[in-house]
């Protein structure tokens, strides 16, 4: 069979390269060992082997070009087959990525686990077989037959670092032909490359890609979503889901709808381009929605790369103690992010987490808590939070070695002691009304220039909505500025604004709360006070649609 070149291929540590006269498989992370090896004379590993060997091995794997010959004098050069064995191979715990090539057939196992399993003539091409193996030491064994023509044989493996990706193989032409002149890991399909190339290696125009994934899913019905210029076709456990292959502008949205039983699921997605822009997007997302917790489960501490779980939690409260969430997910060094909009009723709360062992709690896209550290099972939590109304949690966390818990809750705030001074309703400032707010309103997002409107303001507690604040101000793309003395008894003191869009905040020049961008939401930060007159200043843009802006604080305590 004509051995054709394929291109060198970067696979994080392993390198595996395919030439006319060689097969190299390159690991630095693994010493060589030898593998125990029995040769058969025929394609079927039936009967006694004819030979039996130690074959040695350059790395973690096999890697054998024999050609249009033979291993050994004793075996035909063509239909014969081998049996590869070793009993001390250590896997750390996690997803690992089997690379495989062989021509013809060829099986791996694991333990009693068949991670590979292409039984049958086959030319050699590259393929990836992604499965996650608990720690420990295994016997690998692998099978190999060779029909006719040239026999190759090349089989490796290494963890993914950085969490699950997709495979990417770029070919530089539209029909996916031949070898990949690029082969990488991209974290996701979401790509805007314009009339550029997504790699030096890869034409503007006329390139085609295919994306390979396993993913993990509860069980439940799935809509996939595409978005491209130009062609894409999406497979699902190798069903095609979505066929538009042809040429296509943005916008455009193509959906298909699948039943997924709870386990793992392989997602293949081809796109090609064609001429002029290039834009491949991919997501999907549960049928009927997700009423509790969106759970996205990472097999790296760090929430890098994309789930290789994705599910619905009816609650944050897991106490998984040394084992992993789900059983091919590693037991330590793991992420979760969860996320849930909330419909809360009108009070004040306090939101709790405890953990073992970091975590980082978001409300509205504002950071409450950050405790991003190993930690054993400690809780935190924020007091007198005022909501109302529909707000979006997220909570991000990660285990790294022991047990595995965390839970997340909320509860009306209890009354303050009589001792301390009660919060100010929402929207309002205890302000004297000898000491109101210098207020200037500029006609730019960017407060530069002179302002256009001035006045004196008693609290910060607007709702324009659709209007504009005053005279001079445009209804969208304006900014504020406010300043003024205050008095404050000595304590600690949290600051909480909601705003429509971005706001700063600062006290005695320090910059304590800074969220300068596009939002809708609650931010708050802590300070403490000594006695006397303090300088605060708030600053406010607003972008488009509807505009508000409210700035409260309440005393602490001594």
């Amino acid at each position: 069979m004509d051995k054709r070149f394929i291109r060198a291929i970067s696979m994080g540590s392993a390198l595996l390269a395919l030439a006319l006269g060689s097969v190299i498989i390159v690991t630095p992370t693994a010493a060589a060992a030898k593998w125990w090896a029995d040769y058969f004379d025929n394609a079927t590993l039936s009967g006694g082997p004819v030979l039996s060997r130690y074959d040695d091995a350059s790395g973690v794997g096999i890697n054998f070009n024999w050609g249009h010959g033979s291993p050994d004098s004793a075996i035909p050069n063509d239909n014969f087959s081998v049996r590869w064995m070793r009993d001390d191979v250590w896997f750390d715990g996690g997803t690992h990525r089997f690379t495989v090539v062989s021509d013809d057939g060829v099986r791996v196992w694991v333990g009693d686990q068949l991670v590979v399993d292409e039984w049958h003539d086959r030319s050699p091409s590259v393929i990836y077989v992604d499965r996650y193996i608990a720690a420990g030491t295994y016997r690998v064994q692998i099978e190999y037959y060779e029909h006719q023509g040239g026999a190759l044989i090349g089989v490796g493996w290494e963890r993914v670092v950085g969490g699950e990706t997709w495979r990417g193989e770029y070919y530089g032409n539209r029909k996916l032909e031949g070898s990949p002149a690029l082969m990488r890991d991209d974290n996701a399909i979401d790509f805007a490359w314009g009339t550029a190339s997504p790699d030096p290696a890869v034409p503007a125009d006329n390139f085609s890609v295919r994306w390979t994934r396993s993913v993990g899913f509860a069980a439940g019905t799935y809509r996939f979503f595409t978005s491209t210029d130009d062609g894409v076709r999406l497979f699902v456990d190798g069903n095609l889901l979505i066929d538009k292959w042809y040429d296509q502008k943005l916008p455009n949205t193509h959906t298909g709808d699948v039943y997924l039983a709870a386990g793992q699921h392989t997602v293949v997605v081809e796109y090609y381009e064609h001429g002029d822009q290039a834009h491949a997007h991919v997501w999907w997302k549960k049928g009927d929605g997700y009423t509790g917790w969106h759970g996205e489960y990472f097999d790296n501490p760090d929430l890098v790369g994309g789930p290789v779980l994705d599910r619905e939690d009816a609650e944050v409260n897991f106490d998984w103690g040394v084992e992993p969430p789900v059983s091919w997910m590693p037991d330590d060094n793991f992420s979760v992010r969860w996320t849930r909009t909330v419909n809360f009723t009108a009070g004040y709360y306090r939101i709790s987490v405890r953990a073992d062992d970091g975590f980082r709690l978001w409300l509205d896209d504002g950071l409450l808590i950050d405790k991003w550290g190993d930690m054993d099972y400690e809780l935190h939590y924020v007091d007198r939070i005022y909501l109302q109304g529909l707000h979006q949690i997220k909570l991000e966390y990660y285990e790294h070695t022991g047990l595995a818990r965390v839970r997340l809750w909320w509860e009306t705030a209890a009354a303050l002691p009589a001792t301390a001074v009660p919060p100010a309703p929402p929207g309002t400032l205890p302000v004297d009304e000898d000491d109101p707010w210098e207020t200037s309103y500029f006609d730019n997002p960017d407060l530069k220039g002179e302002p256009v409107f001035t006045r004196i303001e008693k609290v910060i507690d607007h709702n324009w909505g659709w209007d504009s604040p005053g005279e001079g101000v445009p209804p969208d793309g304006f900014s504020a500025r406010w300043t003024q003395p205050i008095y404050f008894e000595a304590g600690g003191y949290r600051f909480t604004t909601y705003s429509d869009d971005g706001i700063r905040l600062w006290v005695d020049g320090r910059l304590l709360i800074d969220s300068w961008q596009p939002m809708r939401g609650y931010r708050n930060a802590t300070i403490w006070l000594s006695e006397g007159v303090h300088a605060v200043k708030v600053e406010y843009f607003e972008g488009t649609g509807t505009a508000r802006v409210h700035v409260l604080w309440e005393r602490l305590g001594p």
